[in-house]
């Protein structure tokens, strides 16, 4: 994942209250059998407006959230999740999401009404955010795309991969072949968690999000 990141930029960073509300969301649906994905919307500020997390594994449902539904996801939720989207001051907010929004979701942020996302896990396989950046229509809205903090980053890319690890090799073994390529280290030590089945004693336990940040540390 690049050079060494500081933790006490990390710390230091506006928004990583903001990440860490992410962080948390990501947790609480790999607890409860989703993938791990977790987004939040901030202010200018660093103020957090809304969460949501990927909801693809529960019970089916649609009101206020969406869940058990091909929508599922944890950018759609959090939006799902704000009041209202006024504008202009809308404009002004960002979506913080733990791993890169696919082509849905980077879809649905570009019509919200905000104007900046960032995202801490690359995605080789889903991630879209070009599509904010290279089509021609929504190229002209001036969507910032950002990133998390490094540390945020590995964290967020670890978890992402035990699940797909622990999903298994068969149907979505190029999914996780795109990520091996692109990220070898991260994915060996997401297979190394799974075989010693590491997080899934955490999640067994309900075991809080620190928990979790440590063995991914």
């Amino acid at each position: 994942m690049g050079k060494a990141h500081d933790p006490h930029t990390t710390l230091h960073d506006p928004l990583i209250g903001g990440w860490q509300a992410a962080l948390a969301e990501a947790w609480d649906a790999y607890l409860h059998g989703s993938y791990p994905i977790g987004a939040v919307i901030v202010d200018g500020g660093g103020q957090l407006l809304a969460r949501g997390r990927n909801r693809l594994g529960e019970e089916r449902r649609v009101d206020g959230v969406i869940s058990g539904h091909e929508l599922a996801h944890a950018e759609i939720n959090a939006l799902l999740n704000l009041p209202g989207t006024p504008r202009p001051e809308c404009q002004s907010w960002t979506v913080l999401t733990t791993v890169e929004p696919c082509p849905q979701c980077a879809g649905a942020i570009a019509m919200s009404g905000l104007r900046a996302v960032a995202y801490a896990a690359p995605d080789p396989w889903g991630g879209c955010t070009r599509l904010l950046t290279a089509d021609a229509y929504v190229q002209k809205k001036g969507i910032r795309v950002g990133r998390a903090p490094e540390a945020v980053q590995r964290l967020a890319l670890r978890l992402m991969v035990h699940a797909i690890v622990e999903e298994g090799r068969g149907e979505r073994g190029a999914v996780l072949h795109s990520f091996a390529a692109a990220h070898p280290d991260d994915v060996a030590l997401a297979e190394a968690l799974y075989e010693a089945g590491t997080l899934r004693a955490l999640r067994d336990r309900r075991a809080p999000l620190a928990d979790a940040l440590a063995v991914l540390a």
